[in-house]
């Protein structure tokens, strides 16, 4: 494969992990959580960094939709581990200028919880 074949691939891949989140959100959005979870199980697994190339910021998007979803049917525990596992990624790839989304679902799970915001924010660097 050629650098502009490698270029095309990247970008047409993105752009499918991409929509690929937004019919899962759909799914989600109608409490069809079974499909929403097939998608996004799927969209984690093909941006597993090395499988088919990086793609972070689409990782981080399925993160913080899983997330979303796991928030809903009532495990804010997994929400949790998904969402640090979205900042872990943002940080490593030197994109925390991505992360007001994360954030935003970390205030809510939060709330969710009754937990302090802070205290999350204190236990990533650890």
């Amino acid at each position: 494969m050629n650098e502009a074949d490698g270029n095309e691939f990247y970008h047409i891949f993105g752009e499918t992990i991409e929509e690929l989140n937004k019919i899962a959100m759909k799914f989600i959005s109608r409490n069809d959580m079974e499909s929403g979870h097939q998608i996004l199980s799927f969209c984690e697994e093909a941006t597993n960094p090395g499988k088919y190339g990086e793609f972070p910021l689409q990782r981080n998007k399925t993160f913080n939709n899983l997330a979303c979803l796991y928030r809903r049917v009532g495990k804010p525990k997994g929400a949790l581990n998904y969402l640090r596992s979205a900042l872990t990624i943002l940080s490593k790839n030197n994109l925390l200028h991505h992360s007001a989304t994360t954030y935003l679902n970390l205030s809510a799970v939060q709330s969710q919880l009754g937990e302090y915001f802070i205290l999350f924010l204190m236990n990533i660097n650890s």
